[in-house]
């Protein structure tokens, strides 16, 4: 047994369980839980409340766990801790119907997930295996989620949601107890100021004298105007994405679409992004950062387009099912590229948890608008406001410039 469990540590089964049930977990959260507060009696802005309060509590937690992770070198420990915690979480909100208890609960247990979130994708980034055959196991495990979920909340009593979403915590803790060592490591330099602010970082920088792992600051990348216009392009779509996440499947209850036939369109809609992370090491890096940035804002403002036009329920599946997914994931992947071709080295973990709290910050203050706005108007009056948000970061992409000198997804 005890070889068993040897030769299992580190084995790519492990990394498939960690990336599986994490995802599994986080659509569970974000998949049909809107249709499951207003099944309880929430409003539209009560719900939007609710479902924000991950971003309020992420706005601490992510830079923190990030700096933490940096500073200990113990990703896998941590990111163990906070899972956990999210199981707990879990079961919490199974016992509660209070909409300020809803909110304490949701934002804690989704502010673990997406500390969590920033560790998984640098140690996919960083282990032995290729980023895609990891990261393809998390959108199976979120389709497999969204279509669980959405049976769940149709079949059985609402908090069968949470007493799921404590068993795939469960076996997450497991994945990240055993997929190996230290996978984020700090690399060695002299001295901060010893290197530009900007430009590529080489080892014959580094002078013969002996080194010290020392963590640059954090100043060194918040002074840079680019890094600052990058997180506000992510501070509008990922804000704009939050909102999308929120009200599509009420949009589909709307024109009478049953909650698992919901399930069933977002699970759908989470596979065709397979194809896209299992080939990400053959257009990631072959393309340019901007291209990429100025495609996927394209993706984003059709998507919105299509669903705010929409006269039936197909016109709104079909985008869903074709651009939905494959628009996040990109964004998702961006954010590990853009942000390793803008700092110094050593501080990857730092910056990607700055982009999420920031990221969460649009999530707080644009889902409660929101709220107020869906709770006056048509739900496709909503998703107009959104294309011009998308339209206008597409026109902030254009003015990013990026030196793409580090490859991320080889």
């Amino acid at each position: 047994m005890k070889n068993l469990f040897a030769r299992y540590r580190g084995s790519y089964i492990s990394y498939v369980t960690l990336y599986f049930f994490a995802y599994f977990t986080l659509a569970i959260f974000s998949s049909v839980l809107p249709v499951y507060l207003t099944d309880i009696g929430k409003s539209a802005g009560e719900m939007s409340f609710i479902m924000s309060s991950s971003s309020f509590f992420c706005l601490v937690a992510v830079p923190l766990m990030g700096y933490l992770c940096d500073r200990t070198q113990r990703p896998r420990l941590i990111s163990s801790i906070l899972s956990a915690g999210m199981a707990v979480g879990s079961l919490a909100l199974a016992a509660s119907q209070k909409t300020w208890t809803l909110f304490l609960l949701q934002g804690l247990t989704m502010s673990f997930f997406s500390a969590t979130q920033t560790v998984s994708e640098q140690l996919a980034a960083k282990s032995p295996y290729r980023y895609g055959v990891l990261r393809v196991w998390g959108t199976l495990g979120y389709a497999t989620g969204a279509q669980a979920s959405g049976l769940a909340v149709q079949i059985f009593p609402g908090p069968m949601l949470f007493f799921m979403a404590a068993a795939s915590s469960a076996f997450t803790v497991f994945g990240y107890s055993t997929i190996g060592g230290k996978e984020i490591p700090i690399r060695p330099v002299d001295k901060p100021d010893t290197f530009p602010l900007h430009g590529p970082f080489h080892k014959t920088d580094l002078p013969p004298k002996k080194t010290e792992n020392h963590l640059p600051p954090v100043t060194s990348f918040l002074r840079d105007p680019r890094f600052l216009l990058y997180i506000f392009i992510t501070f509008v779509v990922m804000g704009c994405a939050a909102v999308n996440n929120t009200y599509l499947p009420l949009l589909l209850k709307d024109f009478n679409v049953p909650t698992g036939a919901i399930g069933t369109a977002l699970s759908v809609g989470t596979l065709v992004e397979i194809p896209v992370i299992l080939f990400s090491n053959k257009f990631m890096d072959k393309f340019s950062s901007k291209t990429l940035l100025l495609s996927t804002m394209v993706i984003f403002a059709a998507q919105y387009l299509f669903y705010c036009t929409a006269a039936g329920p197909w016109a709104v599946i079909i985008p869903l099912v074709l651009l939905k997914a494959i628009a996040t994931t990109l964004m998702m992947m961006l954010n590990l590229k853009v942000v390793h071709n803008l700092v110094l080295p050593g501080l990857a973990t730092v910056a990607l948890s700055i982009v999420s709290a920031c990221n969460g910050l649009g999530s707080i203050i644009l889902q409660n608008a929101g709220g107020a706005f869906a709770n006056r108007f048509p739900i496709r009056s909503l998703y107009l406001i959104l294309t011009g948000f998308a339209l206008l970061s597409l026109l902030l992409s254009l003015f990013l410039r990026i030196e793409d000198r580090e490859k991320v997804f080889g």
